[in-house]
């Protein structure tokens, strides 16, 4: 098969053996295979099956292992095509677990002196900011809260 672009690197991307011969209209579980050898797709997900020229929903089959079951029986005069498509990643978190400058699109942040405005260091019960904070100007509690340094 070929591809634009870089080729797949994971998964078996192939195009499934025609199982259409075995169709009589109550066997419901087949092998799968490609090129004569046995196909295991990472989920249900991971293939497209079409039965008569209709794409099938998971729900009308399960794949286990290298058998396909479907929940019905294809019939004799169906037809049959099927691919194995690449298997997906859990990429994790694209983070390297902080926060900063960096990590965000605009600055918040005291820089050399420089000040900005509508700043939140923290909120909610028991919030707090470690380090050092230095105020010049008006600092201004909301009233009903409280601010107590420690």
């Amino acid at each position: 098969m070929s591809y634009i672009g870089v080729n797949p690197t994971s998964g078996q991307y192939s195009i499934l053996d025609d199982i259409a011969s075995s169709f009589n209209g109550s066997t419901t579980t087949f092998n799968l295979s490609s090129g004569g050898v046995a196909v295991v797709p990472q989920s249900d997900a991971n293939a497209l099956i079409s039965i008569s020229g209709v794409v099938q929903y998971t729900s009308a089959y399960s794949i286990s292992g290298s058998q396909i079951t479907f929940s019905s029986a294809p019939l004799s005069t169906d037809t049959f095509s099927g691919r194995v498509l690449g298997n997906s990643k859990d990429l994790g978190v694209p983070t390297d677990g902080t926060v900063s400058s960096s990590s965000l699109s605009s600055t918040f942040f005291m820089t050399n002196g420089q000040t900005f405005n509508n700043v939140s260091i923290a909120s909610g019960k028991n919030a707090m900011a470690v380090g050092t904070i230095t105020i010049s100007g008006t600092l201004t509690v909301a009233s009903g809260s409280s601010f107590v340094i420690i």
